[in-house]
C-alpha cells in the first residue's frame, strides 16, 4: 500500500513537473480584447470638409446659429443644417481622425486630432479651414478606455493611435 501511494505520488509529480518544463511550449492563449488603430502623423493632419455622411457613434454636440456639429468618435465632426428644426439636414462632413472632444468660440471650432489641438475657421462650416494646428497637446492612447480588458500594447513606431478596436487577440501582453 505504501508503495503504491508513493508510485502514485512519484507519478503525479513526474506529470506536474513536465507541465513545467521550460523547454516545452505553454501554448498561445487567445481571448477577446482591443487592438490599437494606427494613422501616419502626415495622415492625421488631413483635416478636410467632405460630403455629408451617415452618422454611426455619436459624441459632443455643438450648436452655433442655425448649424449643429455632431463628433463622430475618432472620425470628425458632422455638420448639420438646423435652420428648420423640423427638417435638419446633414450638409458636410469635417474629417478629424482621432476627434473625440470638441468646443466653439466665435467662428473658431477646436478640436482634439490625436494628440494634436486643431483651431479650424468655421464662418463656411461645408469648407472648413485650419487656422491653427498645435503638436501634440494631448497624450497618444496608450490603453482603450474600457477597463477589466486586454489588449495589444500599443507601439509608437507604427504612427499615432486614434481609437481602438475589439477584436480576437493571441497572447496578449497588456491589460487594463
Amino acid at each position: 500500500m505504501k508503495n503504491s501511494l508513493r508510485l502514485l505520488a512519484s507519478l503525479g509529480a513526474m506529470i506536474l513537473l513536465g507541465a513545467c518544463d521550460p523547454e516545452s511550449p505553454a501554448g498561445d492563449v487567445v481571448r477577446e480584447g482591443y487592438r490599437p488603430v494606427y494613422l501616419s502623423r502626415a495622415a492625421l493632419q488631413e483635416v478636410i470638409s467632405a460630403a455629408p455622411r451617415e452618422l454611426k457613434d455619436a459624441g459632443k454636440i455643438y450648436a452655433l446659429g442655425e448649424y449643429v456639429f455632431v463628433n463622430e468618435i475618432n472620425q470628425g465632426i458632422h455638420v448639420i443644417n438646423n435652420q428648420n428644426p423640423a427638417n435638419p439636414r446633414n450638409v458636410a462632413f469635417i474629417r478629424i481622425p482621432g476627434n473625440v472632444d470638441i468646443a466653439v468660440k466665435g467662428n473658431v471650432l477646436y478640436a482634439d486630432n490625436g494628440p494634436d489641438l486643431v483651431a479650424l475657421d468655421i464662418r463656411n462650416p461645408t469648407d472648413v479651414k485650419v487656422l491653427k494646428r498645435i503638436s501634440n497637446v494631448f497624450p497618444n492612447q496608450m490603453y482603450p478606455p474600457q477597463t477589466g480588458v486586454s489588449f495589444d500594447c500599443v507601439d509608437n513606431s507604427r504612427g499615432v493611435v486614434i481609437g481602438w478596436e475589439k477584436a480576437t487577440l493571441t497572447n496578449p501582453k497588456c491589460r487594463r
